[in-house]
């Protein structure tokens, strides 16, 4: 790591006395810092960082719980298809409850919105628990070899967050994709295996409530215990000179978050202010050491499954899902990182800091990690979706995706004999929605209530909705009218009781399994009526404002008929931190491109449910692996290798990515007609 960053020094000292640097150091008149090996490995953590999720899920019930009460608020948590939240454990309950409701008030102290929105406008990478990965054996292929295919989805940024490498060295031979500041192959393949990722949707944080004593300077313990509260002090450098000095203080249960808590700002970064005096610390397992440099090396050089499943739980911080096929038809996943053993309770829910065997009591041998090589099926699916049996001995996850992602894919494989790269390829591209399919299915079950209730819904249904095949393509006008659908029905059925936090639940479905898609199955709500009438509305009476409001929005934004589809409506942007800059902005975003897809289908294109129009996540690269011939591997990335502005290959893979079309992948450097020349690096004396 020390020569990688001496290598990049280097290079930056030359940029800077040839006047080289990229235009964006030039406008802000700054020179990048020296690279350390420190930084490399504070990329790795806040990747990790944004690959977790619950924290956002206990906020979002604290706010919810004191507007509905705790046992409505649950309602709105389902952990799966067809499976509740888990029982709140009974402290919280009570506090939550009428009688302590007193207790939760405007809540104190220095907010931190801007730094929390400033994430989002850097183009850091984003919280996203969305990617598709599939591997299937050569029971089901052409040639009796492994495939695996792997398309992980991330914020769209402008630089991209991936780039192509191939590293060759007397002890290793390895290609694929890396992150900007890793010297070493995030996803790709060695002479011996392939590997891709996927996130597990783990629960890996814990909010703790924290009571505190009438001084505010220590918080109750049990048995009457008191525990003081610690301070440091955060030293951060800002431009001219200054020096910002930001307090931060924690408990034995983690740091406190309420200096960072804050109003919605429409980003995935949103840590929603739950209006509570009492202090919310957050513990995670992130606050263990880490060994995932060591682990990413070791997975590099794996020449096994066996090898690349022990390499893998190198990864503490982060918890994925591995996924693997090799050079002699072998496939299989392991899951990383180190999940908590708590006291009481599920995680599902805040914890009290006061209360008796609440507290973590360690970690989870990682020996049980789940985990499966050589699957009896001739096929291994993720799409975030829930991997173990819900009798699972240990607890991942109350939050899953939706399965419908891979379902779909299961179905596509089905219908293949044999599969093949080239259908792999073509599977990564499917835009047919399960939910939208379930959504028309509610409505059909309601027909002669919607009828009598309101023909002119009923037939706003019939015409935009019932005749199509549940395809998001760019150019279905039936897809644009249900993309406008979705976020119709979240406000007739939420909006009369959640009011300004509807969008503190609606941005949990970029996360997890939505009350909305479990009513959508079920059709059972306890929120079917609106309580601002007299009287009590039944479903088809909000369905009928929902496909009202629906089509009113399509007809005001592609006009009454016509062509105009999904991407008339639905655009996608590559923001850059300049991006929001008067003038300048839109010199460096990429964008505005329209799209098709949603957040449920394979080609994946999810935007937060409120605002259809914007997507957020994409696929931020596709790649296809084939063992058995390396040089046949093939992956694309949403723009290109370089972040400068004018060069060329800034964005000279969009086009591709659009297409849905792949690029060789070279293995054991480009070919003879490809190379342009050699340059070799001799060592300074």
């Amino acid at each position: 790591m020390s020569a990688y960053a001496a290598g990049v020094n280097a290079y930056q000292l030359r940029a800077v006395t040839q006047r080289r640097v990229p235009l964006e150091y030039r406008l802000i008149g700054a020179a990048p810092e020296p690279w350390t090996p420190l930084d490399s490995l504070l990329i790795g953590g806040y990747m990790a960082w944004s690959q977790s999720f619950n924290v956002r899920h206990e906020l979002a019930f604290l706010r919810l719980a004191a507007r509905l009460g705790p046992e409505r608020a649950r309602e709105l948590f389902p952990t799966d298809v067809g499976i509740s939240a888990p029982p709140l454990p009974r402290e919280l309950s009570e506090l939550l409850g009428a009688e302590a409701r007193t207790h939760f008030g405007p809540a104190s102290g220095l907010h931190l919105d801007a730094v929390v929105a400033l994430i989002g406008r850097l183009g850091l990478p984003q919280p996203s628990v969305a990617s598709n990965a599939w591997a299937v054996t050569g029971a089901r292929t052409a040639d009796g070899a492994a495939l695996l295919a792997n398309d992980p989805h991330l914020a769209a940024s402008m630089p991209g967050i991936w780039y192509e490498l191939e590293l060759i060295t007397p002890e290793l031979a390895v290609v694929g994709a890396s992150l900007p500041g890793i010297p070493l192959v995030m996803i790709g393949h060695n002479r011996d295996l392939a590997w891709g990722m996927t996130s597990t949707v783990a629960d890996t944080q814990d909010l703790f409530i924290e009571r505190l004593t009438p001084d505010q300077l220590q918080v109750e313990r049990p048995n009457g215990e008191l525990e003081p509260i610690l301070t440091r002090f955060e030293h951060i450098r800002v431009k001219g000179g200054d020096t910002h000095e930001l307090p931060v203080q924690s408990t034995r249960h983690g740091v406190i978050l309420n200096p960072v808590l804050g109003p919605m700002t429409r980003t995935p970064m949103d840590l929603p202010q739950p209006d509570t005096a009492y202090r919310l610390a957050l513990r995670q397992s992130k606050d263990q050491p880490d060994l995932s440099f060591a682990g990413l090396r070791r997975l590099n050089q794996a020449r096994t499954l066996e090898e690349a499943s022990a390499a893998i739980l190198d990864f503490r911080h982060v918890v994925l899902n591995l996924m693997m096929a090799d050079r002699d038809g072998r496939i299989g996943f392991q899951t990383s990182g180190v999940l908590p053993q708590r006291g009481a309770g599920l995680g599902a829910f805040p914890a009290l800091g006061w209360v008796a065997d609440q507290a973590w009591q360690g970690s989870v041998p990682q020996a049980l990690n789940p985990r499966l090589l050589q699957p009896p099926g001739a096929a291994l699916i993720n799409a975030n979706h829930r991997i173990i049996p819900v009798a699972y001995p240990v607890n991942v996850s109350q939050t899953w995706m939706a399965p419908f992602r891979a379902e779909r894919i299961a179905a596509r494989i089905a219908q293949v004999e044999p599969v093949t790269a080239q259908e792999m390829a073509r599977i990564q591209l499917d835009t047919i929605s399960i939910q939208a399919r379930l959504t028309q299915q509610a409505v059909r079950s309601l027909e002669m209530a919607l009828r009598a209730v309101d023909a002119e819904a009923w037939d706003i249904a019939v015409a935009e909705l019932l005749e199509w095949d549940g395809d998001m393509s760019a150019h279905s006008r039936a897809a644009a009218f249900y993309a406008l659908l979705e976020p119709s029905l979240y406000r007739a059925l939420y909006g009369d009781e959640l009011g300004d936090d509807l969008e503190t639940l609606t941005n949990l479905a970029a996360f997890s399994y939505s009350p909305l898609q479990e009513t959508l199955r079920t059709g059972r709500s306890s929120f079917w009526d609106d309580v601002t009438t007299d009287w009590i509305e039944e479903p088809a009476e909000i369905w009928a404002r929902a496909l009202t409001a629906a089509k009113g929005e399509l007809v005001a934004r592609l006009g009454s008929a016509g062509d105009p589809g999904l991407a008339a409506l639905r655009t996608l942007t590559f923001p850059h931190a300049f991006g929001t800059l008067p003038l300048i902005g839109s010199l460096f975003n990429v964008g505005p491109i329209g799209v098709g897809g949603h957040l449920d289908t394979v080609a994946l294109m999810k935007p937060l449910p409120l605002a259809p129009e914007s997507v957020l996540f994409v696929p931020s690269m596709r790649v296809v692996f084939t063992p058995d011939d390396w040089s046949r591997t093939q992956g694309i990335q949403p723009l290109g290798q370089s972040g400068h502005r004018f060069s060329p290959y800034r964005t000279d893979q969009l086009a591709h990515w659009r297409a849905g079309r792949l690029r060789a992948w070279p293995w054991q450097g480009p070919s003879a007609d490809e190379t342009l020349g050699v340059l070799t690096l001799l060592p300074s004396r």
